[in-house]
């Protein structure tokens, strides 16, 4: 009996054991696996994810899209608009033991805008000089005012590391990347996984629920929720808008979701050489869009969870014009336009990811404009050779997913502003460019809102890309878990995030 009796209080021990072992690490399954870890280097939305947990930024943004301190505990424009002051947070160090202060700020601006590969070159080239004022005060300093600017340090331009360990790493920085954010690197298994460990001394420590995290990268969504199901995962990313359902429907489970900033839209290659007609004859273009039926393509391939729409800039923004609404669908139309133009059933190929997501809408596009007279031809590739091939121009057209930004300016101005860096479609209009630059010198909201509404009326007018609908973001998670709040960008954010009681 007593034999007995001891196994049992072992056993007990054993599973409160087990169960503080698997509360103490977070496990989050990924759509897709990041690519480098440093903020200077990184294009992935998967690495913004995990940057989340790894590298603080200078501000960050909130539910409602308003900039909120985070490595700034405040900041303030001089009167001309261009000095912006930023008090920096004290007690602050890097994971190697640095601090993080007036310096490294400078070092880390300095850094992004002329290390050869980095991404943040043109995020950040409107500031011309950092002033270190003091251990906890810069200035950055700019020729012309920059509207966007706040706005772009909430992102990767903003995240800080020690530079101090990005000069001694050098090229291999980001396979030990040395950040200040809540958690530290531990480990990356390409293609499968990347561990991160509690930073003991961090600034806000009290907010850190879990000893570690790891991520794992599942691509599939099915699989992604049989893990979570199983409880092999505390978080999966991108739930599915098929399996919403079954998420809610498990007492288990928690979904949290948000409305997002992203656009899924149709990119048209409009130079002369593309060999598309579209880029011919604006009318096609015209006629392309009346052929499709923007709420019908969101309901059938996803259940309606997304909002469909005919503007880049999503409705939760005050930039979207509410004097443009969607068109309805007007097949028509769309044949009278396509008739004018004398090109008996134009033919269209349209290249994207070979997800199940852009082949579903990609086939529902196929139908409804070949309802009109396009004879479309669809070019699923794997994402690296597709991306290569549009990184390269070589589309005609080209479902593209873009994560959208608070401020309109990396949205507009990235893909329509003839030296955008992702105008890859050959568009450019000299008035466009005039008012994206006004809107940028611009400072005053109600000013930018008229600028960036006429921006959108020349877009839906051209069309050099037909939007189709914004995604919501959409997590699925053990119901046991506090704290998970996402916002408009999708990002998880771990901080407060912790075991229930």
């Amino acid at each position: 009996m007593k034999t007995g009796r001891k196994l049992s209080i072992v056993a007990a021990v054993m599973m409160v054991a087990m169960s503080s072992a698997s509360a103490a690490s977070l496990k989050i399954g990924l759509q897709d696996d990041p690519d480098a870890l440093d903020p200077a280097l990184g294009g992935t939305y998967a690495g913004r994810i995990v940057f989340e947990a790894l590298c603080d930024k200078l501000v960050d943004i909130d539910g409602d899209l308003e900039i909120v301190p985070k490595l700034a505990t405040e900041w303030r424009w001089n009167d001309a608009s261009t000095e912006l002051t930023l008090k920096l947070r004290e007690g602050v160090v890097y994971h190697d033991g640095t601090a993080f202060d007036a310096e490294s700020v400078k070092a880390n601006i300095e850094r992004m805008q002329t290390l050869a590969e980095s991404k943040r070159k043109g995020e950040l080239s409107p500031i011309k000089e950092v002033e270190v004022v003091d251990a906890h005060t810069v200035i950055f300093k700019l020729d012309t005012p920059f509207a966007p600017l706040l706005s772009v340090l909430t992102d990767r331009a903003g995240m800080m590391v020690s530079t101090a360990a990005a000069a001694a790493a050098g090229d291999n920085f980001a396979t030990a990347p040395v950040c200040s954010g809540p958690f530290k690197f531990a480990d990356r298994k390409a293609r499968d996984s990347i561990s991160l460990e509690k930073f003991a001394d961090y600034w806000n420590a009290d907010a850190i629920g879990y000893d570690s995290i790891e991520y794992l990268i599942l691509p599939d969504s099915t699989v992604r929720l049989s893990r979570l199901q199983a409880g092999d995962l505390d978080v999966a990313e991108r739930v599915a808008p098929t399996d919403i359902q079954t998420v809610k429907g498990d007492n288990r489970l928690a979904l949290h979701e948000s409305p997002g900033l992203g656009i899924s839209h149709l990119f048209i290659n409009v130079r002369a050489d593309s060999g598309s007609a579209l880029a011919e004859h604006p009318e096609l273009r015209q006629a392309l869009e009346l052929s499709l039926d923007r709420a019908a393509i969101n309901q059938v391939a996803f259940n309606g969870a997304f909002t469909a729409d005919n503007q880049m800039l999503t409705p939760l923004s005050a930039f979207h014009s509410k004097d443009r609404p969607m068109p309805a669908r007007d097949v028509a139309k769309a044949k009278e336009l396509i008739a004018s133009t004398g090109v008996e059933a134009p033919a269209i190929e349209i290249t994207y990811e070979n997800s199940l997501t852009d082949g579903r809408v990609a086939q529902i596009i196929q139908a409804m404009a070949g309802e009109a007279g396009f004879k479309v031809e669809l070019l699923p590739l794997e994402t690296s050779s597709a991306i290569e091939r549009y990184l390269a121009g070589n589309f005609q057209l080209y479902i593209g997913n873009w994560s959208g930004r608070a401020d309109p300016d990396p949205t507009l101005n990235t893909f329509f502003g003839s030296a955008g860096s992702q105008n890859l479609n050959g568009y450019s209009n000299p008035e466009l460019d005039e008012l994206l630059d006004q809107a940028r010198r611009e400072v005053r909201q109600e000013e930018r809102v008229t600028l960036y509404n006429k921006v959108t009326d020349i877009l839906l007018n051209d069309l050099p890309t037909v939007p189709l609908y914004h995604p919501s973001w959409f997590y699925g998670a053990q119901a046991s878990i506090e704290g998970i709040n996402i916002y408009p960008d999708g990002l998880l954010r771990v901080t407060g995030v912790k075991p229930a009681n």
